[in-house]
């Protein structure tokens, strides 16, 4: 009996030690994971096409909100569906829908000091002046940019986040952005 008790309580205190230490390394992983507080932000989006010159000759503009948390995502969608004449059924003529405009996408906003970092992705397509001529149908020219990059901006000061030269001629076309906090 007193044998029986001796290794029951040389079993308890050897199990301690591994108790307290088990607990620590669970404290700390735990205390990793704690999510940070989430922030509320404007975001002003700006689309501007600029002429060689360096002046803006289009500028499209879009606000939204942003909060840093995980899983948080915000999308902007705005443009026009355009009917394409694909082809002819006897006195029917068939149609295609074309969209174009601006498509943004935003994740994994974190705040970082005065800064603001996210995923951005950006499609902006628009339908030139003149289409080329194919037979008798006139056939729609659809420029295109897009543009997918982890941003870093500075709060409250407005930054070029992409750019890119227009490929008719020596314009370009940016995308500039602001945020400010809000809460």
């Amino acid at each position: 009996m007193k044998k029986a008790a001796t290794v029951l309580a040389l079993m308890v205190l050897s199990a301690a030690p591994l108790a307290v230490r088990g607990q620590e390394s669970q404290d700390r992983s735990t205390a990793g994971n704690a999510n940070p507080p989430e922030h509320f932000y404007k975001l002003n989006l700006t689309v501007e096409e600029i002429d060689e010159a360096g002046k803006v000759t289009n500028a499209r503009s879009f606000a939204t909100t942003l909060k840093t948390s995980p899983g948080f995502t915000q999308s902007v969608r705005t443009g026009d569906r355009v009917p394409v004449a694909t082809g002819t059924s006897g006195s029917n003529t068939q149609y295609t829908y074309i969209d174009s405009g601006v498509d943004m996408d935003i994740s994994q906003v974190k705040d970082s000091g005065n800064q603001l970092s996210f995923r951005l992705t950006a499609n902006v397509s628009s339908f030139a002046k003149a289409g080329a001529t194919i037979g008798a149908v006139q056939e729609p020219i659809i420029r295109q940019n897009k543009w997918d990059s982890a941003v870093l901006i500075p709060i409250g000061k407005p930054t070029v986040v992409f750019s890119a030269d227009d490929l008719n001629d020596k314009g370009k076309m940016q995308v500039e952005l602001t945020a400010t906090r809000v809460d």
